[in-house]
């Protein structure tokens, strides 16, 4: 179900992905130069920094009916981000780490064609169609496709499953008194 509604998607003329990667200008050069506003890396999010974007869930009604079932991390103007992943044939993300382990990253391999991997820390593993795998990406991780044909895996934003639920209303708390400081 979630395939047919990605398929759809990609498949619509009108479909407009985002580089994953889009730095401000005049930021120095660095790990992410390469993929700097370039569709290499491409998402369609369904939630992005918190915001549901709700057009977007309207073209996959069934996947964000299962999404809004799961135990997504909601942290007001950071989480979740909910997106299907395009990582473009020949294409690679270098190794880097996440902000933050109060959540873990799921991954939901969706297509995925010959010599795709993963990375997180010393375990590599290929994408297997249909079986979601979550980590911790304040782990070092990279990706790679040296296929000829794109791949989509849909990326989830959940709870850390080791926080209480006291624990995930403190830390909510404690990103809205530090955004709030911001101001």
């Amino acid at each position: 179900m979630i395939v047919a509604e990605l398929e759809a998607i990609l498949a619509d003329p009108q479909t407009v992905l985002a580089p994953y990667i889009s730095q401000p200008p005049g930021v120095p050069e660095n790990l992410w130069s390469a993929l700097d506003k370039s569709l290499d890396w491409g998402a369609f999010h369904l939630w992005k920094e918190g915001e549901r974007f709700h057009d977007a869930c309207a073209r996959a009604p069934r996947t964000a009916a299962l999404l809004e079932s799961l135990p997504i991390c909601h942290i007001d103007g950071r989480a979740p981000n909910i997106f299907f992943s395009i990582l473009k044939a020949g294409s690679h993300i270098p190794p880097h780490t996440g902000v933050t382990n109060v959540r873990s990253v799921v991954h939901l391999p969706l297509i995925v064609p010959e010599q795709c991997a993963f990375r997180v820390g010393g375990e590599t593993r290929a994408w297997v169609e249909g079986q979601a795998f979550a980590f911790d990406d304040t782990i070092e991780h990279e990706a790679w496709n040296r296929s000829e044909q794109d791949r989509a895996v849909l990326i989830i934003d959940v709870w850390n499953p080791y926080l209480s639920d006291h624990e995930r209303t403190m830390i909510r708390g404690l990103y809205g008194a530090a955004d709030g400081q911001r101001g």
